[in-house]
């Protein structure tokens, strides 16, 4: 993939990344007693969640190659940009990746540093874990895929000028 296509991935891993991390740090605030909130300020909460958020977002879309995955996913049921049927069909692997990997990690770690700092007798981590991630998958999912469907054909636009979706290396070479 050339250096625009690497851009396109770039922008939309930081949008992204800073939409659903906003997003679940009101899910994670969500059903809190009034005693619990304030030693979470939602400020501090919401900064450090989306810092966290966009790092690992931006590292994530720098290992795994997911503007050809969407392409290559796209060629396999043979729909092409620009369309809306491409941008369904490619917006998959940026949701998949955004949600389980980028969500899964950032909520362990955060699971993880609540359950440290909880008197015993305290729950298995991995229960709290799989219960958070019971909560906040479905809309993390819903709301990320939506997300793509509709950011990627506007950023393609803004970057290479012209209609279609991320991973098309024959537009994001020049």
């Amino acid at each position: 993939m050339g250096k625009k296509g690497k851009i396109i991935d770039i922008i939309m891993a930081v949008i992204m990344s800073l939409a659903i991390g906003a997003l679940a740090t009101f899910l994670a605030r969500r059903g809190k007693s009034y005693e619990e909130l304030q030693h979470m300020p939602l400020a501090g909460m919401l900064i450090k969640g989306l810092i966290e958020s966009v790092v690992l977002g931006v590292i994530v879309i720098l290992i795994f190659p997911i503007g050809k995955w969407g392409k290559a996913l796209a060629d396999k049921v043979k729909v092409h940009p620009p369309g809306i049927k491409f941008s369904l069909i490619n917006a998959i692997p940026y949701t998949l990746v955004n949600t389980t990997v980028v969500g899964g990690i950032l909520s362990f770690i955060n699971i993880m540093k609540a359950h440290g700092e909880m008197p015993d007798p305290k729950p298995p981590l991995i229960m709290m874990w799989l219960r958070s991630q019971a909560l906040m998958f479905p809309v993390t999912l819903i709301c990320s895929y939506i997300l793509a469907v509709i950011l990627a054909p506007v950023i393609v636009r803004l970057v290479i000028g012209r209609p279609g979706g991320p991973g098309r290396p024959e537009e994001t070479d020049k």
